[in-house]
């Protein structure tokens, strides 16, 4: 009746206490591989939001600064020269016999 020869039948008592360490032992694996998940789902957020936010502030911020204020500085040199061309637009408006004048003395 036994199918293995030369082993003694397992007595009941034996059955259960490895049914336990059985079921201990995969209730252990599947908390493991739970906390693992969530260590895994932490690890990839910080990889994909926290470092790239990190590395802004610390590294590419500044630098961006740098060429917003340098870019604002072109603006307003660029609009004061436009300003000082329609002043002189306007003063050529003003007085319209200016090179007139000036070919008297030899402009």
């Amino acid at each position: 009746m036994n199918e293995q020869k030369g082993k003694p039948e397992s007595s009941l008592g034996e059955i259960y206490t490895l049914t336990k360490d059985n079921n201990r032992m995969l209730r252990a694996m599947r908390r493991d591989a739970f906390v693992g998940g969530i260590l895994k789902f932490v690890f990839w957020i910080a990889v994909f939001f926290v470092l790239p936010y990190v590395v802004y502030v610390v590294y590419l911020q500044p630098y961006l600064e740098n060429l917003q204020s340098a870019y604002q500085s072109f603006n307003q040199n660029a609009e004061a020269i436009g300003d000082a061309a329609k002043n002189v637009e306007t003063l050529k408006n003003q007085f319209p016999n200016v090179n007139d004048f000036l070919k008297q003395f030899g402009g």
